[in-house]
């Protein structure tokens, strides 16, 4: 009997040694699934999904073995330096690990999360330009705003940063006892020329804050100066320096109702606004409201003069009075922070003007968009019917974008990067990124058109890198904000 129990526990002993055997390699097999991991080598090129190419994808275990600086044999299913417990016989699986993700491994895959079955392109580059990482970088996508960055690269070649726009006050002779026939108001195509009630009414608005108005106030003020008392013709505008196409054909007319950009003109002033508080709108006939505010303004001063219908001046006139604007790099700072889509327009036609044209938005952005190829921006896909953005027949690609930033750091390009609104402070993005690490360290030029929006500028947060991105995913405005606020946040991640 006392055999039989000895031989039984025995048999018992073995049994249990090998059922505990069993579980343990059940155990390591299971922890030796692969997981994929990406490492990505500091200057991998890219796919056009945003995927790193030649990547790697170790398990568990080979990752620990790099880890610890040791090897694991295939099939072994002991981790270097770990030790053995358990029953006799049976190995100790070894805890399973996952390595770090690199700086750039993880930007990728935050990036190519946020960026997956999108209809939207974003190219990044660090701060050396070596790139860092691109999604559909070539897709020619709606820019809005974002390329008014050419538009301002091409007004500082032709036009230079010191030119100013001049509108001045003519009559066919000089004043006779304080008497002229006629006044004529002759418009350059100064985008900023405003009345004083509408500059006044400026103040406080963060968008536009600073903008370089030029003061219609002065002109009248001159006039009375040089002792213009009355002129029984009237004042009369003239606008005929550049196109009167009013409003381009590409446009949807809901425009004119939502007041989304004024009547273009050479001779205008509030931006095409008739300005009569509390209710605006706006002006239908630009340089005939101009002359009607100049009559106005001299009217303040007592002088009976009135307005009349548009009219070009007469050869061989007398220069009365002149009023010049600020230097064209204000008026591009502005443009660019503000994203003002008049100011945009205006400075196309004056680029054409430049150049030997006769002043049309047709042939203003054919020469910006020779100009950005001139300066070596890639324009294959682009496409442009306006300066502005505001047609959504207008395309670009992100890798243009990015060239296009890039040049704004080339010599004589200055104010298209001070131009840039910053994240919490200026321009468009003054009500955006408050309180946040990003707060300071983001300057860009954003774009927004119902379902398409872009952003291409500068984040300093950690490692500076730049960057251009288009979102036209038909989406309501905060769900493509939202993505615009995931890239950034990535990027203001990335520490290099």
């Amino acid at each position: 009997m006392t055999r039989l129990v000895r031989t039984l526990t025995v048999i018992l002993g073995v049994l249990i040694v090998l059922s505990g055997g069993a579980f343990a390699l059940i155990r390591v097999q299971g922890d030796g699934r692969s997981r994929s991991a990406t490492v990505t080598a500091g200057g991998a090129n890219r796919t056009s999904t945003g995927t790193a190419a030649g990547t790697i994808s170790p398990g568990p275990a080979d990752i620990a073995g790099l880890a610890d600086g040791g090897t694991v044999s295939p099939g072994s299913t002991t981790a270097p330096g770990s030790s053995t417990s358990g029953a006799p016989g049976t190995t100790a699986a070894a805890p399973a690990t996952t390595a770090p993700l690199s700086p750039l491994a993880n930007l990728t895959a935050q990036l190519d999360g946020a960026l997956a079955g999108t209809t939207t392109c974003l190219s990044v580059e660090d701060g050396s330009g070596r790139v860092l990482y691109q999604h559909q970088p070539d897709a020619p996508l709606i820019p809005a705003s974002t390329q008014k960055l050419l538009v301002a690269e091409a007004a500082l070649a032709t036009l230079g940063p010191n030119y100013r726009f001049t509108t001045s006050v003519v009559a066919p002779a000089a004043p006779v006892k304080g008497k002229v026939d006629a006044l004529w108001l002759v418009g350059n195509g100064d985008p900023l020329l405003a009345t004083p009630e509408f500059i006044a009414s400026t103040v406080g608005r963060v968008r536009v804050a600073g903008y370089p108005w030029t003061s219609l106030s002065s002109l009248a003020d001159t006039l009375v100066a040089a002792g213009v008392k009355s002129a029984p013709g009237g004042v009369k505008g003239d606008d005929s320096s550049q196109d009167r196409l009013r409003f381009l054909p590409v446009w949807p007319a809901l425009y004119q109702q939502q007041s989304q950009i004024g009547l273009l003109s050479a001779l205008s002033v509030n931006e095409g606004i008739q300005f009569t508080p509390p209710k605006s709108t706006l002006a239908q006939d630009p340089p005939g409201y101009a002359a009607s505010e100049l009559a106005r303004l001299l009217q303040s001063h007592q002088l009976g003069i009135g307005s009349q219908p548009d009219q070009a001046a007469p050869a061989g006139t007398v220069v009365l009075a002149t009023v010049s604007s600020a230097p064209l790099s204000q008026i591009v700072e502005s443009m660019l922070r503000a994203s003002d889509n008049w100011i945009a327009e205006l400075l196309v036609r004056a680029i054409d003007k430049a150049t030997g044209g006769t002043g049309t938005t047709a042939g203003g952005v054919r020469t910006v968009m020779r100009l950005a190829v001139q300066a070596g921006i890639p324009m294959s896909g682009a496409h442009m019917d306006d300066g502005s953005g505001l047609s959504r027949t207008d395309r670009a690609t992100c890798r243009e974008l990015l060239a296009a930033l890039d040049a704004g750091s080339q010599a004589g390009n200055g104010p298209v990067i001070a131009g840039l609104a910053v994240a919490g402070q200026t321009g468009t993005l003054a009500t955006r990124y408050k309180n946040t690490a990003i707060a300071g360290k983001l300057r860009a030029k954003t774009g927004s058109l119902d379902n398409a929006g872009g952003m291409v500028g500068i984040v300093t947060v950690a490692a500076p890198v730049r960057f251009a991105f288009l979102d036209n995913d038909t989406e309501s405005e905060t769900a493509i904000l939202a993505r615009e606020d995931a890239v950034v946040g990535a990027l203001a991640g990335y520490t290099g």
